[in-house]
């Protein structure tokens, strides 16, 4: 390969180009540009700012982290030069505040399955996750992270695996479950709730437990619990819980969205 071809390919590298950009500027193969970057020791420049991921007495931050514990990937693999954190709801709606709270650093991609994805490129974030916050790949049956159980991150998770379930017209109903593959994660969250003064059940399902509150009052106890204080919540979830039991405090609107005239039959998980 000509020299100059090699320095255009390191300098577009190093100044952040895309590699698609740079395979089809210089016809060559993402092998070749790997080769050229590994032999010559390029460092790429990097514009992300990861900072406040660290901030763990941040309310967002937990209450993000405990959405990635729920819906969230690890993709980790030196051999493919993969390394990308990821968050998954059908709600666009949590994608854009998730995109919000860190920035252009987070990209959307749309699925045609009506899933969205939400992902971070970073090798370093990814090694921050597994080897500092113990979130690994593969994590659903093992998830036990070094983070304090606050109730922001208790509500993150909530909202990406958890439910309350609608009403209908012919039956109202009251009750609240906590899913998990990791006996050991839903077992922690339980030990808050029984703390809380809440009463719950738990019941295995397959791979997987559920935290189930089924009693009218300790519903509206977790729901008075969990969502006062809370920095940012899924708007759908809240509803459903203000039709059965009303608004917690003026500012739930401005919140977490209005409530747009649905009853609780027609409100879902």
């Amino acid at each position: 390969m000509e020299e100059s071809k090699i320095n255009g390919i390191i300098e577009d590298y190093s100044n952040g180009m895309s590699l698609k950009d740079i395979k089809n500027k210089y016809r060559t193969s993402t092998d070749t540009i790997y080769k050229l970057i590994d032999k010559n020791g390029i460092a790429r420049k990097t514009y992300k700012n990861l900072d406040k991921f660290y901030d763990l007495k941040n309310p967002e931050v937990q209450y993000w982290l405990g959405y990635i514990c729920a819906d969230g990937n690890i993709q980790y693999s030196l051999k493919h030069r993969v390394y990308k954190v990821s968050l998954f709801s059908k709600d666009e709606e949590v994608l854009l505040e998730f995109k919000k709270c860190f920035g252009d650093i987070v990209r959307l991609h749309y699925r045609p399955t009506g899933i969205i994805e939400g992902y971070i490129n970073s090798k370093k974030l990814c090694e921050y996750f597994i080897n500092t916050l113990n979130i690994t790949p593969n994590k659903s049956l093992t998830l036990d992270p070094k983070i304090e159980f606050t109730k922001n991150f208790i509500l993150g998770y909530f909202d990406g695996d958890g439910s309350v379930m609608a009403s209908s017209e012919t039956r109202t109903r009251y009750e609240v479950k906590i899913t998990g593959g990791s006996e050991i994660f839903i077992n922690k969250v339980a030990q808050i709730l029984k703390a809380a003064g809440i009463y719950y059940v738990i019941r295995s399902k397959g791979n997987a437990f559920d935290i189930s509150i089924e009693r009218k009052e300790e519903s509206k106890k977790f729901y008075k619990w969990l969502y006062t204080d809370k920095v940012w919540c899924l708007p759908r979830k809240l509803n459903t819980f203000v039709a059965l039991f009303g608004n917690l405090e003026k500012n739930n609107r401005e919140n977490c969205g209005e409530l747009n005239g649905q009853s609780a039959a027609e409100l879902s998980e």
